[in-house]
């Protein structure tokens, strides 16, 4: 179907106007916050949270959120994936208030921090040491910076597709018209300085080994290759014999791996990716679930790596500082939910495993029935809806064909009371029971009905 037909019968379509009426005529106090917020925000979100119809959450319980109008929605946002445990657990909330009476922000560390040091130690089979800061972005950078100190080289390597932050190095991505093996470089937005992607990175192929070769060829300049075990733009769990090639060819070349965790960590299994694929990188980053829901990052690795943080053993020093770093309140947090998520590890990931692939096969069965060009791609509790003709091995196989489409269908969603961030990257928790998997598997077949009764699809 032509994208002019698609955007005339979207304008026609009759469901997909009563929808938007419905939305607007249920949430008039978040189209006032709405308007507030344009007369002084410069920015309020970035794109890829933004919603297909405003609305602003006022509360958040287990597996929902609530609005400022009072309506209440299934939430897959799950915090952009900290929230492994569902929204305001008990055990989260009563370590906060425990803390909150003690103090909230002192500066100087305090004993938690080392508490949930030992906690990453433990879960990661990487780390002889963690350095704490205060998101995954600082945690990339950081770790960047102590691969190229130790091994006195300069460039990283970067897939395409990945997503490692929000700081220079990590926004090189791939041109889509360059060659799929050989990819070239340019910029997730502008104001990067051209000498990151011309002097300081290489991108590589995803699941493609060409890469192993392009590492070979700059193993002399290559300080570091970082990869997402899983993709966030692309989560599946298929990519084991790719990632341990890749440590191989790192360990022959004389190059740091490291896996970037920061999603990953805590959600797939406890240990991360690590444990379920059973590979020990040089260095990890964290980030979202091990701080509870409060803001944090962490980079944890070898003991000789981890020494650039303090100058240990003769190590070259690297800088890094953050008012906020290792700040009593997420720490707190930290150690109740990575607590929590320890001591119940055997019943969380294998439910959680079970509820996402259940979701995943029934509205990967309900869209192949009806032939409707999408499906669900999961990875334990991270999910993403694909709208493609054909297979995706690589996140450059999702194109804008479907692009109206796929936001058409995020309306309805919104509009069946289930709630997708605007980057389409959803998680389920432990707190979504079978019953509220089971409201949004038919909250996302009526979707597709919808669409199907507007001739969209």
């Amino acid at each position: 179907m032509d994208k002019e037909r698609t955007k005339q019968l979207i304008k026609d379509g009759e469901k997909s106007q009563a929808v938007r009426r419905k939305l607007i005529a249920r949430t008039p106090k978040s189209a006032e916050i709405r308007f507030q917020g344009e007369q002084a925000l410069g920015q309020e979100i970035v794109g890829t949270v933004s919603l297909p119809h405003p609305i602003y959450v006022d509360s958040a319980e287990g597996p929902c959120l609530t609005d400022v109008d009072g309506n209440e929605y299934i939430d897959l946002t799950g915090g952009f994936g900290p929230m492994v445990l569902g929204n305001k657990p008990s055990v989260v909330e009563e370590a906060l208030h425990e803390q909150v009476r003690k103090g909230w922000h002192f500066g100087i560390p305090s004993a938690p921090q080392q508490h949930l040091a030992n906690i990453v130690k433990e879960a990661s089979p990487c780390a002889d040491h963690v350095v704490f800061c205060n998101s995954g972005s600082e945690a990339t950078m950081f770790a960047i910076r102590a691969a190229r100190a130790f091994s006195g080289k300069q460039k990283v390597g970067l897939f395409d597709g990945s997503y490692h932050g929000a700081h220079d190095y990590a926004l090189v991505k791939v041109d889509s018209k360059s060659d799929r093996s050989r990819p070239a470089a340019t910029f997730l937005g502008a104001g990067v300085p051209s000498v990151v992607a011309d002097d300081l990175t290489v991108t590589l192929p995803y699941r493609n080994e060409t890469a192993f070769e392009i590492i070979r060829e700059q193993k002399d300049e290559l300080a570091l290759v970082m990869i997402e075990p899983v993709q966030s733009s692309n989560p599946r769990l298929d990519s084991g014999e790719f990632l341990h090639g890749l440590k191989k060819v790192c360990e022959e070349c004389n190059v740091l791996f490291m896996l970037d965790e920061v999603i990953t960590g805590f959600r797939i299994e406890y240990g991360g990716c690590q444990s379920y694929y059973d590979i020990k990188p040089d260095l990890a980053t964290y980030g979202k679930a091990v701080g509870g829901g409060l803001p944090i990052g962490a980079i944890a690795g070898r003991e000789d790596i981890m020494n650039t943080f303090s100058g240990k053993d003769g190590a070259p020093y690297i800088f890094t500082g953050g008012t906020f770093s290792g700040n009593p309140l997420t720490m707190a947090a930290g150690v109740a939910a990575t607590t929590y998520m320890r001591d119940h590890q055997a019943e969380i990931y294998p439910y959680l495993m079970k509820q996402g692939n259940r979701f995943a096969t029934q509205v990967n069965d309900f869209c192949a029935s009806l032939r409707i060009p999408a499906r669900v791609m999961i990875a334990g509790s991270m999910f993403y809806m694909v709208f493609a003709d054909g297979a995706v091995n690589s996140s450059r196989d999702i194109t804008d064909a479907w692009k109206t489409v796929e936001q058409e269908f995020y309306l309805h969603l919104l509009g069946h009371d289930v709630m997708v961030p605007g980057i389409h990257i959803a998680f389920l928790s432990y707190a979504h029971r079978p019953e509220h998997v089971d409201a949004v598997i038919d909250a996302y077949r009526h979707s597709f009905e919808d669409l199907r009764s507007d001739g969209i699809v």
